[in-house]
């Protein structure tokens, strides 16, 4: 029959294990997702480099761009002074739609190149499968032990 202290120490291992398993399969999560945290944070950058440039310079670019365009046609087509300048303005507006997505493009191929963790679902499945034949076999172990007891009959 086992010792009882044998058990306890039997048990104390196995926690023990299950905690150095638990924080080695973390450890791994972490390391595989630090690379792909990475990308989605430069990809997320870029998006926000669009956005910076659609909202602040755009007012500028508008207004000097229209201004510029606006002279420009008005030196070469016989249009009246509104007509120039809201094709001049309408001119800037196809650029600056041009521009955002050519760096929304840039940002969405960052983020095509994330992937998930490929290794820690493959350790922590295997993790899985040998903490359930652990069990199993701590409960085979314990049932034996059970049996090999002799039976303790109670006298009133």
């Amino acid at each position: 029959m086992a010792n009882p202290s044998e058990i306890g120490d039997l048990i104390t291992n196995i926690t023990d294990d299950v905690k150095m398993i638990i924080a080695d399969e973390i450890a791994l999560a972490k390391a595989e997702l630090k690379p792909t945290v990475t990308k989605a944070g430069v990809g997320s950058g870029m998006f926000a480099v669009a956005l910076y440039f659609i909202i602040s310079v755009s007012t500028l670019l508008w207004i000097f761009g229209s201004i510029g365009f606006s002279w420009l046609y008005a030196s070469v087509t016989s249009w009246s002074g509104w007509a120039c300048g809201f094709v001049g303005t309408a001119t800037m507006i196809v650029l600056l739609l041009i521009l955002a997505a050519i760096v929304a493009i840039i940002g969405k191929n960052f983020f095509q190149k994330i992937t998930g963790p490929e290794k820690t679902p493959e350790t922590v499945h295997q993790a899985i499968s040998a903490l359930k034949t652990g069990v199993a076999q701590g409960k085979d172990r314990v049932a034996a032990e059970v049996e090999s007891v002799p039976a303790v009959v109670e006298q009133h």
